[in-house]
């Protein structure tokens, strides 16, 4: 088993808005880059269909093509899981139709490069997103507990769908849409909304919401407080006790 990963940090902007180091990092975390050989270096290996790959999967390392002698260093395998993941999200970037924040964007980036183009292009997952479905029927989709396609995974793939879906449905600081927003409260409204999608109608809305919030709530109390009941997890109607 290869040395704990620490944080990872570009030196250079990503190319893709899909890609950034919170997603290159869960990939590494819980990728699990083979085979380690030791003093920080890892050798190729040959999938079930006959093909070397070498770290996360990678065909390459550089300009080299993946033989049975191929060896690489760690800093080698990350920066060929860089160049890997931005072909990918230049790819998948062609079947996403929905906006999405940031970290759904990555999550989805993750799993797309866990269980390859082939499948994502028509996957079920895909389709719930492109077609606006709700935050439930995307959870029964993805996560390992519930999805019964999952019962057999090894608990390394189970642990990767948990930590994509979480990252998909928290919230991020900063909404990209088809229009820019400027948040005019302590805690962006652009993060809650299932059915958001970023046109100016909606954005000038919502604008106009925090406008109007700051104004008869100054202190912020009331949206914290409306924050905290909303990222709470659901245990139930009869759980529900108000407060």
């Amino acid at each position: 088993m290869p040395p704990t990963t620490v944080a990872f940090k570009s030196p250079e902007p990503y190319k893709s808005p899909f890609l950034s180091d919170l997603v290159v990092e869960l990939i590494q975390k819980h990728g699990y880059p083979r085979t380690y050989c030791g003093d920080e270096r890892f050798a190729s290996y040959r999938t079930e269909h006959g093909e070397w790959r070498i770290g996360y999967g990678s065909s390459r390392i550089g300009k080299t093509w993946a033989g049975p002698s191929t060896k690489a260093s760690r800093d080698e395998i990350n920066q060929q899981l860089v160049k890997d993941l931005e072909v990918l999200a230049e790819k998948i970037s062609s079947y996403v139709i929905m906006p999405l924040s940031p970290k759904k964007r990555g999550a989805l980036l993750s799993y797309a490069h866990s269980v390859g183009l082939s499948y994502f292009k028509d996957s079920p997952l895909l389709e719930l997103i492109n077609s606006r479905a709700t935050k439930l029927e995307i959870i029964k989709e993805w996560s390992p507990l519930i999805n019964p396609l999952y019962r057999f995974a090894n608990e390394h793939v189970q642990k990767r769908r948990q930590v994509e879906l979480n990252m998909y449905v928290s919230t991020d600081t900063e909404v990209h849409g088809f229009v820019r927003h400027v948040c005019k409260a302590d805690q962006c409204l652009l993060t809650i909304g299932e059915s958001f999608i970023g046109t100016p109608n909606q954005v000038r809305a919502l604008e106009y919401l925090e406008k109007e919030l700051s104004t008869l709530d100054p202190s912020g109390k009331v949206l914290k407080q409306f924050f905290r009941h909303w990222g709470k997890p659901h245990k139930g109607v009869a759980s529900f006790r108000p407060t």
